[in-house]
């Protein structure tokens, strides 16, 4: 998205709202937010609790947006180019605040009394439901499909194309003079129900080698992975048998340390015990604890200053256990099923009601 196409959406996105310009500048536009678009990207809801809460006079927000390097001196603002922060709330409001409309054709009423209902004083208009949606077929690879569906909902017809169509007409949140909308003979609800089905013949229609291709693709992959972890719990069992084979053969009897010293006569062990007595570097003489002279560990250092330590029996072990290779190969089986187990997901763009004078063309 260049810059001239994300100068062209601000511009539009706030002539909705009718937000008041104060300078329009070839490299910025500084702006004055109205209630609508503040709440949205103004990035202040504490302002807004206290002021909708004390019931106090709103103060207007002014933005500035440079869309290009070239900033004046002096002049405060914010940079906006697609992928910026600021562009991504202002896509979340339009978004949220156009997902639905209600629009009426404008037709010129010259143009309207040279029609064949020259002789009526009011031309009808024909109610529509038009729904935008996506439709996703999903595996290790995703494929969209964009569907246009609109619905009469006078004379109840679904036709292909719909958005397009609207593109060449004039429209107009306000219902023209002289004009007048004819009755909606389908509900609502049975016209998502019509497009449903239109959606469900689609997808039967469509080639189902793309879900056929990607369950090969994950058997493959599944079979590799039990090849991996039945090598790797065949080393595990070699490991742990030649483990086995030398702990037995380096069995030796056990002999304590007293053992192995050669015991000091009476008077030799009496002078060693005095000597330790005597020694001023005796631990039992300090009266602070030693410090060490190199670089001193995080746990030396707690312990030093007396700092609680927490035992090993209070430590919960269950969440620190490593998982074993059998849960570790479920797990990645699962992983492996979630990306490549075909998929298909519908999702709804943007609709809304439109009442229209020129019909769309219908295809069966």
């Amino acid at each position: 998205m260049e810059q001239t196409a994300v100068r062209r959406y601000i511009e539009r996105y706030f002539q909705a709202f009718a937000t008041h310009v104060m300078e329009s500048h070839p490299d910025y536009l500084s702006v004055t937010l109205p209630v609508e678009v503040d709440k949205d990207i103004g990035n202040r809801p504490f302002y807004w609790t206290w002021v909708e809460k004390m019931n106090l006079p709103y103060q207007p927000l002014t933005l500035t947006f440079f869309f290009n390097d070239q900033v004046p001196q002096g002049l405060r603002g914010e940079p906006l180019h697609f992928g910026s922060a600021r562009l991504a709330q202002i896509f979340q409001s339009a978004r949220n605040h156009g997902r639905f409309v209600c629009m009426y054709e404008q037709t010129p009423f010259l143009q309207s009394m040279a029609s064949p209902l020259r002789g009526k004083r009011s031309v009808p208009l024909v109610p529509w439901l038009g729904l935008n949606v996506k439709l996703s077929f999903i595996c290790d690879k995703k494929k969209d499909v964009l569907c246009y569906f609109g619905v009469n909902l006078h004379q109840p017809r679904l036709v292909h194309d719909f958005y397009p169509f609207l593109k060449r007409l004039t429209l107009s949140p306000s219902i023209p003079d002289y004009h007048f909308t004819l009755d909606r003979r389908l509900s609502l609800d049975d016209a998502v129900i019509l497009m449903k089905q239109e959606t469900e013949r689609i997808v039967a229609a469509h080639d189902a080698s793309w879900a056929e291709k990607a369950r090969e693709r994950l058997q493959e992959e599944i079979e590799i992975l039990e090849a991996y972890y039945d090598s790797l719990s065949e080393k595990v069992r070699e490991d742990e048998s030649e483990d086995d084979e030398e702990a037995s053969a380096d069995v030796e009897p056990f002999v304590s340390e007293e053992e192995q010293q050669p015991v000091a006569s009476g008077g030799q062990a009496n002078d060693i015990s005095l000597n330790q007595e005597r020694s001023p570097s005796s631990p039992a003489s300090a009266t602070e604890p030693a410090v060490p002279a190199g670089p001193m560990r995080i746990l030396d250092f707690l312990r030093m200053n007396g700092i609680q330590e927490t035992p090993k029996e209070a430590i919960v072990q269950e969440d620190w256990q490593a998982s074993s290779p059998t849960e570790e190969k479920e797990r990645r089986i699962a992983e492996l099923k979630w990306q490549y187990e075909p998929r298909i997901e519908l999702t709804f763009i943007n609709g809304g009601i439109f009442y229209l004078q020129n019909q769309p063309p219908f295809h069966q």
